[in-house]
């Protein structure tokens, strides 16, 4: 029941995409939000202005809390992805938005991944797995030894 509980989760947040580092306005309201966010869309990513959100906030109240968009189209969030090595250099981070386990189980992955790539391998984090040379590898029950999936 967990499990589908967290699919279900993982489904619902599939259109939305997590931006760190962008300073929060003074007194910003939703609306300010979206503006900011297709600012930096056409300015630095390159995109055209039409990318269309359902919504877009702020996490929490805090100064600089992420901005969390959900994206009206799939495809405008993945044309959002592939362009976000446009922003290497700056402050800014996009994200996908994942349920709570999906990120505990990304954050025990990383290490694998930054392991396998100092190795000089080509290595990718998709969802809840690595992909190692072409090859799915996952974490075992315990969550520690990452093991190949055939």
């Amino acid at each position: 029941m967990e499990k589908k509980t967290d699919d279900l989760e993982c489904r619902s947040k599939r259109n939305n995409i997590i931006i760190h580092g962008m300073e929060r306005r003074k007194d910003e309201t939703s609306d300010e939000c979206e503006a900011v966010l297709k600012e930096m869309i056409t300015d630095k990513l390159e995109l055209s202005e039409d990318v269309q959100f359902d919504r877009v906030h702020r996490l929490s109240a805090k100064p600089n809390s992420p901005m969390i968009a959900r994206c009206t189209f799939y495809q405008d969030k993945v044309k959002m992805l592939r362009a976000k090595r446009k922003l290497q250099g700056s402050q800014i981070f996009i994200g996908e938005d994942f349920s709570m386990r999906v990120r505990d189980i990304r954050r025990k992955l990383l290490p694998h991944l930054k392991l396998a790539r100092s190795e000089g391998k080509r290595a990718t984090m998709v969802f809840d797995h690595l992909l190692i040379e072409g090859k799915k590898h996952v974490l075992d029950a315990d969550g520690e030894v990452l093991k190949e999936l055939r």
